[in-house]
């Protein structure tokens, strides 16, 4: 299981920096058309045929190669706005939601596995269409300007800032229920109601935070959320009344993602953002692969949830030294 969403991830990884410049070169709307037209015949395959393992591994690899463009796409199209960090946050809530829906429809799912190949499928085709409806008047950029953007000193600090956010961010998502059942002995009700609370908490935070930033800039907020994000992880690990935190610990999970990926395109300029973001997106995602086994070695070595704890809040550490030196750049 865990090799299949590694096949996909090397895919998404791999890709994300061509698809950037692509995306700069030829206008997010033909890199969206693209990627649905490949992606809704794979899903559709994976709803009705699959039964072969190494086909399940190919086809993850070839969605994530070809995944990696949406997300540049939408940052390239949201660059435009005058309201940028609202826009983007508005772009990032798909994650919060995922999980917000994952977790009320997980065991659905579980029983019925196929139909979740379908509804990508559809969901794919719905995009390919609003995509085919909307105008947009953006214009191409040189590859080889573009590329300069993977050489600025202050992009590569945004994007360290970036790979500490989703250390901490995925790392969480990923082992915060059976933490909370294995060593802290939480009920899996009360855990998974704590999963719940939390996806919440990152939504609410993810769309309220373009005010703040308006008001403080990008890297206050950045920062006051990363320190805001250790308190209360820390605060978990001994507090008996644990459903308030989670809430707050939602809040401080997210809300340092619009304003980094604002920040990093305002440094790159709008003819340059989808290969900022894909950038970015392909170095952070480090970040992602590696907190889930670091904390679940932590786990392994010592059996003890505050070291746990301490090691996802090592990915905020590093973003807050990288954030901090972007600031005196």
């Amino acid at each position: 299981m865990g090799l299949v969403i590694t096949a996909f991830y090397i895919g998404y990884v791999s890709s994300s920096i061509p698809w950037g410049l692509i995306i700069d070169k030829i206008g997010p709307q033909k890199a969206i058309l693209i990627s649905a037209i490949i992606l809704i015949p794979l899903n559709l395959l994976l709803f009705f045929l699959i039964n072969s393992y190494t086909l399940l591994l190919i086809i993850y690899l070839i969605e994530g190669l070809v995944a990696a463009s949406i997300f540049p796409s939408a940052m390239k199209i949201v660059s435009t706005s005058s309201s940028l960090t609202f826009h983007v946050a508005l772009v990032e809530s798909a994650g919060p939601i995922t999980i917000l829906l994952l977790s009320l429809a997980a065991t659905t799912l579980l029983n019925q596995w196929r139909l979740t190949y379908l509804f990508i499928a559809i969901g794919f085709t719905i995009l390919a269409i609003f995509n085919a409806k909307t105008n947009l008047s953006i214009k191409p950029n040189d590859i080889r300007k573009s590329f300069k953007v993977i050489l600025n000193k202050k992009i590569a600090l945004a994007t360290i800032t970036r790979l500490g956010e989703l250390w901490s961010t995925w790392g969480t998502t990923t082992w915060i229920f059976p933490m909370l059942v294995l060593y802290r002995h939480i009920p899996a009700t009360l855990s998974a109601i704590f999963l719940l609370l939390f996806s919440i908490g990152q939504l609410v935070g993810i769309i309220s935070i373009e005010r703040l930033v308006n008001l403080m800039g990008e890297r206050k907020i950045i920062l006051i959320n990363l320190i805001g994000f250790i308190i209360t992880s820390l605060v978990i690990t001994r507090s008996n009344v644990i459903l308030p935190e989670a809430f707050i610990l939602g809040i401080f999970s997210f809300s340092y993602r619009p304003p980094t990926d604002s920040l990093i395109m305002k440094i790159a300029g709008n003819s340059s953002a989808a290969t900022s973001i894909g950038y970015a997106n392909a170095i952070s995602q480090i970040g992602t692969i590696i907190a889930p086994s670091i904390v679940g070695l932590t786990l392994y070595l010592t059996n003890s949830f505050t070291l746990a704890m301490l090691a996802l809040d090592l990915g905020c550490i590093i973003s807050i030294i990288s954030v901090s030196i972007l600031g005196f750049s």
